[in-house]
């Protein structure tokens, strides 16, 4: 006998791939998973170091260059010296990776809004309720290192 929770994990993650594969699908791939995580967070969060990059990726720095230099030749990205520190690099989106983020952004809620038209009126609010769960479940993944958050909170 499985436990609720691990009966939950088990429904939740196929259903939460599956729909954002789907959405994905049907917008424009111009960037990898990485590389598309790293520009929403550069839009959303403001310039970050290339070492704070790798971690929230969960990839090596050498990773993290190339997912950098691919963004930077596409024109979404550039690096400057971190003012703080001469020998860290900061990575800011530019103007074309905020734009590109912001249309692929109302692509996928476009074929979002499509679908949930089709949904009656209890679907809909049972997606809406679940929202503030789903949101707490993500916050704690990206979780980041306390200390990280302290240097930070010093600049």
């Amino acid at each position: 006998m499985t436990s609720p929770i691990v009966d939950l994990a088990r429904r939740l993650r196929p259903v939460v791939f599956r729909l954002y594969y789907l959405v994905r699908r049907e917008t424009t791939q111009v960037l990898t998973l990485t590389q598309g995580s790293v520009l929403a967070e550069l839009v959303g969060g403001g310039p970050s170091r290339m070492s704070r990059l790798a971690r929230l990726e969960g990839v090596r720095m050498p990773s993290m260059t190339d997912v950098v230099g691919r963004l930077e030749r596409l024109g979404m990205v550039s690096r400057r010296p971190d003012p703080d520190d001469g020998r860290a690099v900061l990575v800011e989106a530019t103007d074309e990776g905020r734009r590109f983020y912001a249309e692929l952004v109302a692509a996928r809620e476009e074929q979002l809004r499509e679908r949930l038209l089709d949904l009656d009126d209890a679907d809909r609010a049972a997606i809406d309720a679940a929202l503030p769960a789903l949101s707490k479940l993500i916050r704690d993944f990206h979780r980041e290192d306390p200390k990280e958050e302290l240097i930070r909170d010093e600049r």
